[in-house]
């Protein structure tokens, strides 16, 4: 449902081909959003025990989507709430599944195919439909976006693309081609974010290629310093970044995006702590979304950063959620940087990562019907689930050897 060809995502019609969604389009998109929900729900059914044993594994995600559900009650448009964050709510029972029911490598798979499919269509698109595969807007006309809303969504899911094939393990020839086909298909999107972040991907994977090769004892000593690096990088980047923005080719206002924030902060200002209501905030010409478009003069459709987002949704208390889930997170991770078990966490170090850097100038996780959120639950998930393996590894080995012998015999029995 995260794509975009008309007919599956009415609502981006306008925005893909300047051409109204159709009464068929929405037709086709309500009855594909009940297909999948649908399709979401059986599987919770089926697996209903499986996921009770696993709920651990969601921690602060699913008090996120249970206070979605809950804002219905203090929404400015409880109806687009209550609509949209049952399904947002399934998609984290979703990504739960994924995450208790498949090894990573398994999910790795799955995504992958996914990806190539969609990457496959969106040459087809470009080549043979321009009318949708090709950007329609002004000042971006001609440049790919396939079987998405627009450009930047194709090189951003070119991007996870790629991280996920970089964390299946050694490059054979078959994956080399998928590579190959992911990078063609950024590089005609001309979304030059996303040609930026691909590349701190492939010096962060180099990066971590690297740092497995040493020693525990010396991980903690290398990571702490890169990550003083990275900091170091980012501020300077920030001094000089109207010269850097002119080198790419972007303006100091990241096209326009910094005027957005400003007016958003307005918004948000407004109702700080809990925010307008799950996907009710940007409702058009109505609502609290019209004085941000009347200030800016031009419509839009979110805040252009997901922490703004959430914060305009959710509230402080929603992004403070947020905040646990992610640090967190980060926090199992250092942890197993430092065992053995570096290399199967590259995928969720990819997640977390590009979760993070794109959701400063985009909105990938609040999204009802998005695929980011699933990714970053599952991953979320995994971590928790991969932690507590780890510990009830290292409480086996800590048992007294005779208390491991009569469970031993207790078994045989």
């Amino acid at each position: 449902m995260q794509g975009a060809i008309p007919g599956i995502s009415p609502n981006q019609a306008n925005e893909m081909t300047n051409t109204a969604a159709t009464g068929l389009m929405k037709v086709v998109g309500v009855g594909t959003q009940v297909l999948v929900n649908g399709a979401i729900c059986l599987l919770v059914l089926l697996h209903l025990r499986q996921l009770r044993r696993f709920m651990f594994a969601l921690q602060w995600t699913v008090a996120i989507a249970a206070l979605a559900i809950c804002s219905t009650l203090w929404s400015q448009d409880a109806m687009t709430t209550a609509r949209r964050s049952i399904p947002f709510a399934l998609t984290t029972l979703f990504a739960l599944y994924l995450a208790s029911r498949f090894q990573i490598r398994q999910q790795l798979s799955i995504f992958t195919g996914t990806m190539v499919v969609t990457a496959c269509a969106s040459v087809i698109l470009a080549l043979f439909v321009p009318s949708i595969g090709l950007e329609a807007s002004t000042g971006h006309f001609g440049n790919w976006q396939g079987v998405f809303t627009q450009k930047n969504a194709c090189g951003r899911a070119m991007v996870f693309a790629t991280a996920a094939l970089l964390s299946m393990g050694r490059m054979t020839i078959v994956r080399f081609g998928c590579l190959l086909l992911f990078l063609l298909v950024l590089a005609m999107s001309e979304s030059r974010g996303a040609w930026m972040i691909e590349g701190a991907l492939l010096v962060c994977y180099g990066g971590l290629r690297i740092l497995e090769r040493f020693k525990l004892s010396n991980r903690v000593l290398l990571v702490s310093g890169s990550a003083i690096a990275a900091l170091a990088l980012a501020v300077i980047a920030s001094m000089y970044f109207p010269s850097i923005a002119l080198i790419l080719g972007r303006d100091a206002s990241l096209t326009g995006r910094t005027a957005i924030w400003q007016q958003v902060w307005i918004a948000v200002l407004k109702h700080p702590v809990l925010g307008y209501g799950f996907a009710a905030f940007w409702q058009g010409m109505k609502g609290e979304s019209y004085n941000v478009i009347l200030a800016l003069r031009f419509v839009i459709f979110h805040a252009h950063n997901g922490f703004l987002e959430i914060w305009l949704e959710l509230g402080a208390a929603g992004l403070f959620l947020f905040a646990l889930s992610y640090l967190r997170a980060w926090v199992k991770l250092w942890a197993m940087l430092n065992s053995g078990t570096m290399r199967g966490a590259f995928w969720m170090i990819f997640v977390l990562l590009l979760v993070g850097v794109y959701d400063v100038d985009e909105n990938t996780l609040l999204t009802f019907n998005g695929l980011f959120w699933i990714l970053y639950v599952a991953a979320v998930a995994n971590i928790e689930i991969m932690s507590m393996e780890q510990r009830l590894e290292r409480r086996s080995w800590s048992r007294p050897m005779s208390e491991v012998k009569h469970v031993s015999e207790q078994a045989t029995v």
